[in-house]
């Protein structure tokens, strides 16, 4: 439903004070505000009339009015212009951005870091995914005596480790053979194949050497898995404390949030949208009804996907946020192609 012209502009007011200030916005201070000559009665009148279409709602202590979920919607989809961050916040990104961390996740959670510094809300992303992940290298380092570790590097840039334990201290024949093993049987093969049944075929193949390079293999074929699954990444937690709106429900948010699949799928975007919102009881998560959910994906190269975001209070500043959140997705993709590139 369309909104007259006033009623958008009240509507607009309302929401940006409450958003500065998080208290109830009355008539008094409306009238003052506005851009245009309106009586006190017709502002009163107007809000009333707000109020029963579900835009705004009327805390039982004050003769003030709060916007509800459907009127940020209808702000956000309505009435936002298209912002763009100012150049000191650009210039602030690009140079925060430490792009030496190497991998993906390193460099994700940087990013992240820097998300939630300029926001001071958390920040969420999942890692770059895509319908088919291959292997494209591994290493094998010695450690301590009879232990390795085994990093395994997918097509989406990912890197995961497993600690293998041996039953004798690695030497050249054995990474000579571990390398020949994964190398025939794993890199550049899609992680969809990576099977029971391909573990117990590699198995009968080592014959004597089985119980040897096994728990190589193995901790190789574990590491594999996980890097080739979307993972989530968190940072600024502390904003959930730090925020009044979202203090009582920040233990349950930060319990989803540590679960993989349930973080992930809270980030989860269309990879062909610009961004996306969830404010209030739009979200699925009963401890996310006073919050707002603002992500939006980014492209790392070829077919890998994924998403960055934040979580925040349904009165966050959305003009300037959700043109971080875009800025920040774009900027993401770029900086992690040319890392998977390299």
């Amino acid at each position: 439903m369309e909104l007259s012209e006033r009623k958008e502009k009240i509507l607009s007011a309302i929401i940006e004070r409450f958003i500065t200030t998080g208290e109830p916005v009355g008539s008094k201070f409306l009238v003052e505000v506005l851009s245009f000559p309106v009586s006190s009665a017709t502002v009163r009148n107007e809000m009333a009339y707000l109020s029963d279409m579900g835009y705004l709602s009327q805390p039982h202590t004050s003769a003030g009015r709060v916007p509800s979920d459907k009127g940020y919607r209808y702000y956000i989809e309505k009435l936002l212009m298209n912002y763009s961050p100012s150049d000191a916040e650009m210039f602030r990104i690009l140079s925060s951005i430490d792009r030496s961390e190497g991998d993906v996740t390193g460099i994700l959670s940087n990013i992240l870091e820097v998300l939630s510094s300029i926001t001071g809300l958390t920040a969420v992303a999942v890692t770059p995914h895509s319908e088919r992940t291959e292997i494209t290298g591994t290493q094998l380092i010695p450690l301590s005596h009879k232990t390795a570790m085994v990093v395994v590097k997918t097509s989406d840039g990912v890197t995961k480790s497993r600690i293998a334990k041996l039953s004798e201290e690695p030497g050249f024949e054995t990474a000579e053979l571990y390398y020949n093993v994964t190398a025939a049987n794993f890199i550049g093969v899609d992680t969809a194949e990576f099977t029971t049944a391909r573990l117990q075929s590699v198995a009968a193949s080592l014959g004597e050497k089985a119980l040897e390079m096994m728990p190589l293999i193995v901790s190789f074929f574990e590491a594999a898995l996980e890097a080739s699954g979307a993972d989530a990444i968190v940072k600024g937690q502390y904003a959930l404390m730090a925020d009044e709106e979202l203090s009582p429900y920040a233990p349950h948010i930060a319990e989803l949030l540590r679960n993989k699949s349930t973080a992930v799928s809270l980030m989860d975007t269309d990879k062909d949208s610009n961004i996306e919102l969830r404010i209030g009881a739009e979200n699925e998560f009963s401890c996310l009804r006073q919050a707002a959910v603002i992500k939006a994906p980014y492209k790392s190269g070829g077919n890998s996907y994924g998403s960055i975001g934040v979580i925040g209070p349904t009165k966050t500043d959305y003009s300037r946020v959700i043109p971080l959140v875009k800025y920040i997705s774009e900027i993401t993709g770029l900086i992690l192609a040319e890392t998977i590139d390299n």
